[in-house]
């Protein structure tokens, strides 16, 4: 049985998970959406110029997704741009959401490569959990 893509309305396998043609996620007849959805508003917002974990002042909001809201931050002690990851307040009473936050710091920190972010550590503020990159 063949899916039919909703964007280019191109035919795929029933096995595949995103279009041969335009790479847009597929969803086989009758089942519902995939569950991941982007932070409406996060319970935990860090404003420009707020300081978080002693170190590192907050520039402006540059995105947010299904694990977090994503800031550009100053680094004062390094004097260095970084981007700071946010686990959302609701996120950290859930152990394994908390568990998958820390593993992915883990896999980034083995990884060196121009186009991954590199990790520079895992914080908590405030007991919010972070990630400077």
């Amino acid at each position: 049985m063949a899916v039919k893509c909703p964007k280019c309305q191109s035919e795929n396998p029933d096995t595949s998970r995103f279009c041969g043609n335009c790479a847009t996620a597929l969803t086989p007849a009758g089942q519902p959406p995939a569950p991941t959805k982007t932070i409406e508003s996060p319970a935990y917002l860090l404003t420009k110029g707020s300081l978080i974990a002693g170190k590192y002042r907050i520039t402006e909001e540059i995105g947010r997704g299904g694990m977090g809201v994503v800031y550009e931050a100053g680094d004062t002690k390094l004097a260095r741009k970084v981007a700071i990851k946010v686990l959302p307040e609701i996120f950290t009473a859930d152990r394994e959401r908390l568990a998958r936050f820390e593993r992915e710091a883990r896999v980034l920190a083995f990884l060196n490569h121009p186009n991954i972010a590199a990790i520079y550590g895992v914080e908590e503020a405030d007991g919010k959990r972070s990630e400077p990159r």
